[in-house]
This record gives C-alpha cells, sequence and structure tokens, in this order.
C-alpha cells in the first residue's frame, strides 16, 4: 500500500494509480484519506491441524521397526485407513519423505583412488565477449583430472566432437606424460552409443582409442555428477577463475594463456590433499605412451570429382589429377595439422594444406595445371577429329535421290553401303 502513497506524492492521479496498481479506485481513496499511519497489518495464521496429526505415532512406529528397509507408504496408507484416516495418499508420501530427510540427512562420502588408477574427463562451454570486435563466442572446454594427484588439464577447442575428444587425450596424455588405468566420462555421445543404467553401449572408435593407449573407459550412472566432483569442480574453475578476465576468446590466444595458468595452478597446494599437485605426479605410476605408437586422428568424407579435375570441400576446390575426374574420393581431414589427404580406393592421390590459400576458391597444383591443361587439349583435339569424321561421313541429298530414280530403296541402299558396295 506504501506504493499507493508513493504515486500519489509524484503527482499520479486516482485513475493513474488505478491503472498502475491494480486496485479500485474507492480502496485507493479510503487509504489517501486515512493516511500511511492506519495501514491495514497482515494477521498471524494459525497453524492448521493436520489429518496426520492423530496418526503421526503410528506412522513413526511402523518406519522405525525396520530402518534399513522402510514400509511403502502404500501399505501404511491402508493400515491407517482402515483406523479412519481420511486424507490422501500423497500427504502421506510428502509427510514421510520429510521424515525420513530429517532422521537421515544425505551424506556425501568422498571416494579416493590409489595412485594412477584413475582419471576423470568432462566438457564444459562458456561464451566469451572478445573486447576487440564486440563479438560473443561460445568455447568449448575439455577438462581433465588425476584422481590422486589433483594434476589438472585443460584445452580449449572448436567443437566437442570426437575429433577434438580424442585429440585432447592425447594432449593431456602428452602433458602428464603417461595414461591412467581407466578414465571416467559422463554418458556423453562421444563415449557412448546407447546411455543408460545398465545396458550401455560404447562408441567402437572410443574403444579403438582405449584399447591403443591401454586404459579402461567408465561412465557414471545417469544424473549422477557427483561422481567425478573432481573434474566437475575444475569445469567450474576454469569458468570462474580462468575465462572470467580473459578479453579475447579466439582458441589460439586462450590456449596459449591456459599454459601458465596450469602451471600455477598444479603448483599451488590443493585444498584438499594438502600437497602440491606437480609433487605428487611422478608418484603416479602412469603407464609410458611413448611404448605405444601415436594413434591417427582425422575426418573421414567422401566427395565426387568435378568436370574440371576438383572437388569441393570447406567452400574451396582442391585439385586432384585428371584421370579421377567423375569418380568418388575418399578425404582425410586433420585440422590440427592443416592437411587433407585424398585416396582412391586406399591409394593416395594427392595431399592439400587447407592454410595455403589459393586463386580465388580454388586450390590447384601445378603439376595438377599441366595435366589438366594437357587433359582438355586433348579432348578439343579429340572433339574436331571426331567432328571431321562425321563431315566426311555425310553425303548430299542428290545421292539419295538418285537411288530413288533408279528404283533402290533407301533402305536397301543403307545396306547396301553398310556392307561396302
Amino acid at each position: 500500500m506504501m506504493q499507493i502513497f508513493w504515486l500519489r506524492e509524484q503527482g499520479c492521479s486516482i485513475s493513474a494509480i488505478s491503472r498502475l496498481t491494480g486496485h479500485d479506485r474507492k480502496t485507493i481513496r479510503k487509504y489517501l484519506k486515512q493516511g500511511k499511519d492506519r495501514l491495514p497489518k497482515m494477521r498471524s495464521r494459525n497453524s492448521s491441524s493436520s489429518k496426520l496429526d492423530n496418526y503421526k505415532s503410528e506412522i513413526m512406529e511402523l518406519l522405525q521397526r525396520n530402518e534399513k528397509e522402510y514400509i511403502p507408504a502404500t501399505v501404511i496408507y491402508k493400515q491407517i485407513v482402515a483406523k479412519g484416516y481420511s486424507g490422501s495418499l500423497s500427504l502421506l508420501q510428502k509427510w514421510i519423505k520429510q521424515y525420513k530427510k530429517e532422521r537421515f540427512p544425505k551424506i556425501v562420502i568422498r571416494y579416493e583412488t590409489l595412485p594412477g588408477e584413475q582419471a576423470q574427463v568432462d566438457w564444459g562451454e562458456k561464451k566469451i565477449r572478445d573486447q576487440k570486435s564486440g563479438m560473443s563466442k561460445k568455447v568449448h572446454i575439455f577438462c581433465m583430472t588425476l584422481s590422486w594427484s589433483r594434476m589438472r588439464f585443460v584445452h580449449f577447442v572448436p567443437k566437442a566432437d570426437m575429433y577434438y575428444f580424442l585429440l585432447c587425450h592425447k594432449l593431456a596424455f602428452r602433458y602428464f606424460g603417461g595414461v591412467s588405468r581407466e578414465i571416467l566420462y559422463d554418458q556423453n555421445r562421444c563415449v557412448l552409443l546407447k546411455p543408460g543404467y545398465k545396458d550401455v553401449i560404447f562408441n567402437k572408435k572410443m574403444l579403438d582409442f582405449s584399447h591403443h593407449y591401454g586404459f579402461l573407459p567408465r561412465v557414471c550412472k545417469p544424473y549422477r555428477a557427483q561422481t567425478k566432483g573432481k573434474v566437475e569442480n575444475l569445469v567450474k574453475y576454469v569458468k570462474q577463475n580462468f575465462l572470467s578476465i580473459q578479453q579475447s576468446n579466439k582458441l589460439k590466444v586462450l590456449n596459449r594463456k591456459k599454459e601458465q595458468w596450469l602451471a600455477e595452478v598444479n603448483n599451488k597446494v590443493h585444498s584438499t590433499t594438502r600437497e602440491i599437485p606437480s609433487k605428487r605426479l611422478p608418484q603416479e605410476g602412469l603407464s609410458d605412451i611413448n611404448r605405444v605408437g601415436d594413434y591417427d586422428l582425422y575426418y573421414l568424407e567422401t566427395r565426387k570429382v568435378f568436370n574440371d579435375a576438383t572437388f569441393s570441400f570447406h567452400s574451396l576446390r582442391y585439385s586432384v589429377p585428371p584421370e579421377y575426374i567423375g569418380k568418388f574420393i575418399t578425404i582425410k581431414h586433420r585440422p590440427e595439422q592443416n592437411r587433407i589427404d585424398v585416396y582412391y580406393k586406399e591409394k593416395l592421390i594427392t595431399q592439400h594444406r587447407t592454410d595455403s590459400g589459393g586463386w580465388g576458391q580454388y586450390v590447384i597444383k601445378r603439376s595438377h595445371r599441366w595435366e589438366i591443361w594437357k587433359y582438355w587439349r586433348n579432348e578439343k583435339i579429340l572433339f574436331y577429329q571426331q567432328a571431321q569424321k562425321k563431315k566426311a561421313g555425310n553425303h548430299p541429298l542428290s545421292i539419295y535421290e538418285e537411288l530413288i530414280d533408279a528404283g533402290a530403296s533407301p533402305d536397301r541402299s543403307a545396306g547396301a553401303e553398310e556392307r561396302g558396295l
């Protein structure tokens, strides 16, 4: 009601106050006439009784019989209904839920692992505004934490897809100097083809990658993010601590700056272990990644070669030898190396740099230019030769008229001509 007096002091009419506050004009006049000192006060409500009050002692007795396995609310409901309870089942269920919550509060037990046993991985994302251009861009954050030493790794990528997911794993392995025995994940699409509580199906690419580096992939149960709380805290820490003060959203800039930031946080005393993660890292006993070869990562795509001996890829036209015109080729794209390898039936036919640019929208190799020019020159020569032969094979209409006058049908003359007569 104090709003009525404030609007009146600002010079608003009673009709205007009525429109702004939604109160009736008579009510507004009434309170303005009474003044601020006589505003109505809210009455304190008396706690109303519940239909469960007469049965609470009996309900608690039933619940306390076996605290390890509570009696279902539906069973208790039938018993108290037989004794005269007239309330609903939902009212009973709400009361039992509150009773359990007060009697047995939820306790979170921190799960600690042995050295080198486990690492935790998670994705994050955040929109960052570039101070120079004023444009905002979403940045995807890859985080990995070694569970025992709390050693942390962070990398920023443009997409949260399988290629960058596995690429970040390789970068993390190099940063840590090895691989843990198992890695814990969310049930995301890069890890699982079919999520669930029991029958989960792992992505074949993920299984092949884990088999190559010798670690066991594991996933949390759905809606149990606290299972991998160590890396969850890292994602929040990166967003609030590192990214909150960045003035550029360019990935190269962010990944260059995060190297120094990681060196700082990994050399500070951890709040849980009370030790420095970088000093605990040598005690992890991670398996050496140098014992296995590098895992080849690429995007695999198929293209058809146009009549000008080029194919389209990312809005540019790249050249191939002219003998592959009209055929389907396979492209292996490696973004981190800025390279594409072109294959035809598992045979490498050419390679291109994706950062080299070209003439207009075309990227054509010098060796391909000469071959393409020769191909089209021969095509033109062949075209004129065929046109000349066709012209030489044509006969004037007078020949057919003479044959008709001689009594020979055009069909017969055609047959005689075919026989060389």
